[in-house]
């Protein structure tokens, strides 16, 4: 396993337990308790992960923290593709989608490239620059204000090209997925757009990989019953399973 690998895995396994000791992760990985511990003050000084004695937890912050774009990316990507392959399914020839930006919905993105006369909506310039769909596919791009770090677009200009448009189809992420409060977000602005997203659509699916559930962030997006469906991974806990199941909320898992 490459150091980068191996600091990834770090980073997931904390996300996904809260916590872990240095034994852990030597039992988990197979190298030493010192490349551990150097990983580990690694990791802390890039503000991944906070240390403490014999291990490290997930980093103190507020629900209106959020990781930079090429972090996301990197997470949980074999979960975010199985995700984007189930929620293209879902998409026919000749349809119009709205994309919200993020890593799980540029997944999405990535299996639509063999669809025909699609009309695509985004504030996502990856979405819209880095995928190679069908020479009939048709790209919009909402227009409004650069976020530094994220590569989309938000602002008054870009909801109101949302508020414009009615599309059959919208595929959203989300910061934070709690079956009480719903999907929330970690700034205003963008839940704001997600919120517009939502009312354009004849259906709306949420794409969230199974790290999202019980959590909140800052700002309120919508309840979980407002979605037709929650496309996740696997991964998704048995709580998190029962708890939807009990609030009558539809999902698959893939």
């Amino acid at each position: 396993m490459l150091p980068a690998e191996r600091k990834s895995l770090i980073v997931e396994t904390i996300a996904q337990q809260g916590s872990v000791t240095v034994d852990q992760l030597v039992t988990l990985t197979g190298v030493s308790g010192c490349t551990i511990r150097r990983d580990l003050d690694n990791l802390a000084a890039q503000g991944l992960v906070d240390r403490t004695h014999g291990g490290a937890v997930l980093p103190r912050t507020g629900t209106s923290y959020e990781r930079l774009y090429p972090e996301k990316r990197s997470f949980h990507l074999k979960e975010k593709q199985r995700i984007g392959k189930a929620a293209a399914a879902l998409v026919t020839d000749g349809e119009t989608i709205i994309l919200d930006s993020g890593s799980t919905t540029l997944e999405v993105a990535r299996f639509l490239t063999n669809r025909k006369n699609l009309t695509i909506i985004t504030n996502d310039l990856f979405i819209a620059t880095e995928v190679q769909y069908d020479p009939t596919t048709l790209i919009l791009v909402t227009g409004g204000i650069l976020r530094p770090g994220f590569n989309v677009l938000q602002g008054s200009a870009a909801e109101a090209m949302i508020r414009s448009v009615n599309v059959d189809k919208a595929f959203i992420g989300g910061d934070a997925v709690d079956v009480i409060v719903g999907v929330t977000n970690a700034t205003f602005a963008e839940a704001s757009l997600k919120q517009l997203m939502l009312a354009a659509a004849r259906e709306a699916y949420l794409v969230v990989d199974h790290t999202k559930f019980g959590k909140r962030a800052l700002a309120q997006v919508a309840p979980l019953d407002r979605f037709t469906a929650i496309l996740t991974d696997a991964g998704l806990a048995a709580e998190h399973r029962m708890a939807l199941v009990g609030a009558q909320i539809r999902f698959e898992t893939v």
